[in-house]
């Protein structure tokens, strides 16, 4: 049912604007509705989408049904949703039926989209993401070479002190590889996981 629904994945979110015509709908027709809207979600690099119910004059138990289906799909893939109502009926529905203490809901588009348009949604900026990668890198690289030193016992530093700082490289390490998997995508996810890898070996050899 293609007039049920507009859907939008031209920015860091999906935008999904339910129309009026889904309170005049066969249930057969919602749940077709609600299987080609996750199937669209599941092609998203991020689980995240503006859900827009203020074209709806009423809000039915299947359109509920309907964007339940959806939040979990979203839940599913450790995704979010920002639901936007203006409608005091609509909002009365979701009150009641405690979806409102579940879901963040605002009045207007703008107000979701200054929502989304900071982290955790926002997407990291080219820069952002360079300058975490390069100080995981360097932080891997001194944990790298005060283990070096920790096992060849070099007389650079004590051994007490090659440890804690490979520990201390090792974790900034850690915790930057583990930032980049959850934020990043593509390649600098791999390069994160990567990372993170690296970064916890050299602390487990560190410990030994």
């Amino acid at each position: 049912m293609s007039t049920a629904f507009e859907f939008d994945a031209t920015k860091h979110y999906a935008s999904i604007a339910l129309n009026n015509s889904l309170g005049e709908a066969r249930w057969g027709d919602i749940e077709q509705a609600g299987n080609d809207l996750k199937a669209k979600i599941a092609e998203l690099d991020r689980a995240i989408v503006l859900m827009d119910l203020t074209r709806l004059e009423f809000m039915g138990s299947s359109t509920i049904a309907l964007v339940v289906k959806i939040w979990k799909e979203l839940e599913s893939r450790k995704g979010a949703m920002i639901v936007v109502s203006s409608s005091e009926l609509t909002k009365e529905v979701l009150e009641i039926s405690g979806l409102s203490k579940l879901w963040n809901i605002v009045e207007t588009r703008e107000e979701a989209e200054a929502i989304l348009s900071k982290p955790p949604y926002a997407v990291p900026t080219k820069s952002s993401t360079y300058l975490l990668a390069l100080l995981g890198w360097i932080a891997a690289a001194g944990a790298v070479g005060f283990v070096v030193i920790l096992k060849q016992k070099l007389g650079t530093f004590d051994a007490e002190t090659a440890k804690q700082l490979a520990f201390g490289c090792g974790g900034a390490a850690t915790l930057i590889g583990l930032i980049s998997v959850v934020r990043e995508r593509q390649v600098w996810r791999l390069l994160g996981v990567l990372l993170l890898l690296v970064a916890v070996s050299m602390v487990g050899v560190a410990a030994m």
